[in-house]
Formats: C-alpha cells, structure tokens, sequence
C-alpha cells in the first residue's frame, strides 16, 4: 500500500496528502486488497488519463476515494476488445431469431445468449419478463468476460443453460412460465400469487363462486 501511496502523492501532491496524509489507515487496504497487481496498474493509467484531459481542459484533478478508485481498477470487456455488457444485450437481442446465421463480434456475446435462451429473447415482450432475461444475460455474460481476461479459452460449460441440454419438457415448462408472465403483465397482476390468490383467480376463470 507504500507503493499506492506513493503514487498517488506523485500524481496530485498536497492536495492527495493533505486528505490521506503520508501512510494509510486502513481505508484503502479495505478497498484495494482483493486487486491483483495488473488491475491496480489499470487504475493508475486511467487516473493518468482523468488527469491529462483536466490539465487540457484547464481544470484541476482531485484524488479520488478508495471506492472509486478500486472501481476503476477493475477490468472492463472493452479493455480486452470486447463489447460492453449493454452493446452485448443489444446484439444478441438484434439477432436471436438467426443466432447460428450471424457473425458475433465475439463468441462471448453468442454463448451469453446461448445460455438464457434464443427463443426466450427473441419472443418474449413483457417488460418484467424481458429485465429478467437481460440480467441473466448480464451475468453470463461477466462471467465469460471474466474468463477471457484471465486468459482461458471459452469452451461450453455445463453451468451455462443451453436449449441443446434440455429435453422437450424443459423447454415447453419455461415457455409455460414465460408466457403466463407476460398474461400476468399484460393484465396488470402480481408476479407471484399466494394460494389464496391463485384459488380465487381459478374460481373466477371458471365461473364458480
């Protein structure tokens, strides 16, 4: 944490010592401790660049705190030439109905969509429904993007859901739930219902009192 400090002193003077002083207290170990050497060396370079374009704007840079530095320490899917997780979600979105036709900007995308679900993104029009499905493929994809940086070869997993590995029940069973969400959305009801609720609704459906 010497070596932190030191840097920072070096890239914004009294204006970092006067805040943190010359040695750490332990907030920023607390923060920066889990960051391996690569990613801190990330960090610097982009508080490097915050620096520059305020020198070029005739502004003043300001140390930021250890939250917001560790945040900008940790690695982005563009830094290893990927796309972000939204340019992602889009891509998959913009060509679900013919993912095995399409050309992916990187197999990452294609294997995210792969595991939530080409039918499920390509058809599914409730909002609810459709964030759900967007936050699978968000955490999919992270842990695919996670793998590239750390320099492994993506291969499919058994952990990543894919329509190959289920049988025909499995499918029909999660068309069943995707499409009752969207009823439920569209007629302006609950995501879950208790017994009762469900009791009630199936009274009301069939007629009986």
């Amino acid at each position: 944490m010497d070596q932190v400090f030191d840097a920072l002193t070096r890239m914004y003077g009294a204006k970092f010592t006067s805040q943190w002083g010359e040695y750490d207290d332990g907030a920023w170990l607390a923060e920066l401790a889990h960051l391996p050497r690569h990613c801190l060396e990330l960090g610097f370079r982009r508080l490097r660049q915050e620096v520059s374009d305020a020198a070029r704007a005739g502004d003043t840079a300001w140390p930021p705190q250890p939250v917001a530095f560790a945040a900008m320490c940790e690695p982005r899917p563009e830094d290893v030439g990927l796309p972000t997780a939204d340019a992602a979600w889009r891509e998959a979105c913009d060509h679900s109905h013919d993912p095995s036709g399409w050309r992916w900007s990187h197999d990452a995308v294609r294997m995210a969509g792969q595991a939530v679900g080409w039918r499920e993104i390509h058809s599914t029009t409730a909002q609810s429904v459709r964030a759900r499905l967007e936050s699978r493929f968000a955490r999919q994809y992270g842990a695919l993007v996670n793998r590239v940086m750390a320099g492994e070869e993506l291969t499919p997993r058994h952990l990543l859901e894919s329509d190959n590995n289920r049988t025909a029940a499995d499918l029909a069973e999660r068309a069943g739930r995707e499409a009752a969400a969207q009823r439920a959305e569209a007629e302006g009801l609950p995501d879950r219902m208790n017994a009762s609720q469900g009791l009630a609704m199936l009274k009301a459906a069939t007629g009986r009192a």
